[in-house]
């Protein structure tokens, strides 16, 4: 490194510090004390011209910026260190000392082996003791002081508070998404108890009914016809049941989220369930790739083709179509499931997905009244919603929608 340090031109009188005697000229001495003080210095003190070539620096400026050889920077373009949005910065703080006025900016610049550093920079004029009467300043004196570690504290308590802030909104959306499944949770358990004491109910006062009815009789057609009146009270019985269950441990589950292609889903549903209604023109608009659980959502798909194949068999030409709508301000994605088939009455399509929830006669249509609320289950887990649309005799329109 270079030991010639800042030298900065000076003049006036001043005795030896101590022996009061004047050994050297007066502008000797001041030059000689201020390139010490400077150099003692721990920020890099440095000379630039107007022209912004560097001129001189402290050594202990030479050791911070990591200058090996002084000699080799004198002359060099100082405003060209500085790079990307700091480099703005600096061009006016230089014009602003250039007119004659003191002006500070923060910038990056690394240092001359590349390390990254920041720095606190004030530019002052430097008048020229030559020309006294001068408006504008020949040479600006540059104090750079190292500012990294301040700069990173500063930087990683920001990123630490962002961090924070996104802890904060992620676990304050968790707790709106547990608080709106208790409250579901807490509603589907009243309509279990309510279907528990009614629904399930209703098959078994059938069943004990015409079994008594069965026993009192002594004509074999009629024991026969009460007997099938029992089997069928019995089968629908056991659907409820069994409907219950899976609606029990649709909730109870843990969900392995992942990306699924709705698309594969969808064919394999088609695949399933098309052969038993030939019939019916089934068509699908490309669905997209959502995160969830492929065996849950699969089961929503099903269940809801099903229920549409179901309620068009008595149509000349049962028609099915599954599409897909992406809302881009609610970032979610809403799945159709359109029929042509019975519809219903769209004032109590809200009543369609809860347990035992029919709009249909059991001779009509059969089903247990279980899988549309079991649909309603598994999508709001996923963070969703469901809607049901439709006229009677005009068919019906079921939608759920996912996150993207």
């Amino acid at each position: 490194m270079s030991e010639s340090g800042l030298r900065l031109p000076v003049s006036g009188t001043a005795p030896d510090l101590l022996t009061g005697d004047v050994p050297v000229s007066d502008q000797q001495w001041r030059e000689r004390y201020l390139t010490g003080v400077h150099n003692l210095s721990a920020d890099c003190i440095k000379v630039v011209d107007r022209d912004g070539r560097l001129q001189s620096m402290n050594l202990r400026g030479q050791h911070a910026m990591q200058v090996d050889d002084y000699s080799a920077c004198h002359g060099a373009d100082w405003l060209s260190f500085w790079e990307g949005e700091t480099r703005e910065v600096m061009l006016k703080a230089f014009a602003v000392a250039s007119a004659g006025t003191p002006a500070e900016f923060t910038g990056f610049c690394p240092t001359l082996r590349g390390e990254p550093r920041w720095w606190d920079v004030t530019l002052a004029p430097l008048p020229d003791p030559a020309r006294p009467d001068a408006t504008a300043p020949y040479d600006l004196i540059v104090i750079s002081r190292d500012v990294t570690d301040r700069v990173n504290a500063q930087q990683a308590l920001e990123a630490l508070n962002a961090s924070l802030a996104d802890e904060v909104a992620r676990q304050t959306e968790a707790l709106r998404n547990e608080k709106r499944l208790l409250l579901q949770t807490n509603e589907e358990l009243e309509n279990i108890t309510y279907a528990m004491s009614h629904d399930l109910l209703t098959p078994v006062r059938h069943l004990l009914s015409f079994a008594r009815l069965a026993r009192q009789t002594t004509d074999p057609g009629k024991r026969d016809r009460y007997l099938g009146i029992i089997e069928t009270s019995a089968v629908n019985l056991s659907g409820m049941i069994d409907g219950v269950m899976r609606f029990s441990r649709a909730g109870r589950c843990a969900l392995r989220v992942q990306p699924v292609d709705l698309n594969d889903l969808h064919t394999e549903v088609q695949r399933e369930l098309h052969p038993a209604a030939p019939q019916v023109q089934w068509t699908v608009s490309p669905l997209p790739t959502v995160p969830g659980d492929p065996h849950a959502l699969r089961s929503i798909l099903a269940i809801l083709c099903r229920n549409a194949l179901k309620y068009t068999r008595n149509r000349p030409d049962p028609q099915l179509h599954v599409s897909a709508h992406h809302d881009p301000q609610a970032r979610t994605w809403r799945i159709d499931v359109q029929d042509n088939g019975a519809g219903f009455d769209p004032d109590y399509g809200h009543k369609l997905f809860r347990l035992f929830q029919r709009l249909h006669h059991q001779n009509e249509f059969e089903g247990t009244g279980t899988g549309l609320a079991l649909v309603r289950r598994v999508v709001t887990r996923h963070g969703g919603t469901v809607h049901a649309d439709g006229r009677p005799g005009q068919g019906a329109t079921f939608s759920f929608t996912l996150p993207e």
